[in-house]
């Protein structure tokens, strides 16, 4: 466990802490991430659709963390991840699979895809790339560094402890863009505009995001071994 005077810092290693975890994600989410606040999924979708799940399909690889107040012993943030490759091999990418119901759903996994076979340009084997999936912050504990301290406790961890040589994360917020490129060193190596994503959907091609005024989605690569601001 890791600690300063206000917060903690933990794995997520039991499935209440993981439930309480995984809500939050999705309350936070769907209010503060601008694709997720643009597709106007609800909370509850999001629990059942995306983070829960997520946090199960993590949990046994024992990656993922929390931070806790300490006054209150309230979790109030949360991050997950994995192992890039187990994902692959456990959810490979099929271009003609049924299309999820919220587009940019498909539209990370075409990032994450992409990044595999033509960004990363190395082959992809167990514990060298983690993948950040998803994380968030209670907005009234937002401004004192908890994410930026969970973002980085949890790569000092998947470096020192599982041996990862780096982090991947797609990024759809710009404050978690400055977290990882302007603090912790990151690269974007893909950039996309979601306004020209075609979303193949039942044989017909839509653009779902031909209205989206946020900007762009990016790739962004990190860099384990160098310690530079972690």
């Amino acid at each position: 466990m890791k600690h300063n005077e206000e917060y903690t810092y933990e794995l997520i290693n039991n499935e209440s802490d993981a439930r309480i975890c995984a809500r939050l994600i999705a309350e936070e989410f769907v209010q503060h991430n601008p694709i997720a606040a643009f597709d106007k999924v609800s909370a509850d979708e999001f629990f059942n659709g995306r983070s829960w799940p997520i946090m199960m399909d993590l949990f046994e690889e024992k990656l993922s963390f929390l931070a806790r107040h300490r006054i209150s012993n309230e979790i109030v943030g949360a991050i997950t991840a994995g192992d890039l490759f187990v994902h692959n091999q456990n959810h490979p990418y099929d271009e003609f699979g049924l299309p999820s119901t919220v587009p940019h759903h498909d539209l990370l996994d075409e990032l994450v895809n992409q990044f595999i076979n033509w960004d990363f340009n190395q082959k992809l084997v167990p514990s060298l790339v983690l993948h950040i999936s998803v994380g968030a912050t209670r907005v009234q504990h937002s401004r004192k560094g908890v994410a930026s301290r969970l973002r980085r406790l949890l790569c000092d961890y998947a470096r020192d402890i599982k041996g990862f040589r780096y982090a991947f994360v797609q990024v759809t917020n710009p404050i978690t863009k400055h977290i990882y490129t302007n603090k912790m060193g990151a690269q974007v190596v893909c950039t996309i505009d979601p306004t020209t994503w075609s979303w193949k959907k039942k044989n017909t091609q839509l653009f779902p995001y031909k209205d989206y005024k946020n900007g762009p989605i990016f790739d962004v690569l990190l860099e384990l071994t160098k310690k530079e601001n972690l």
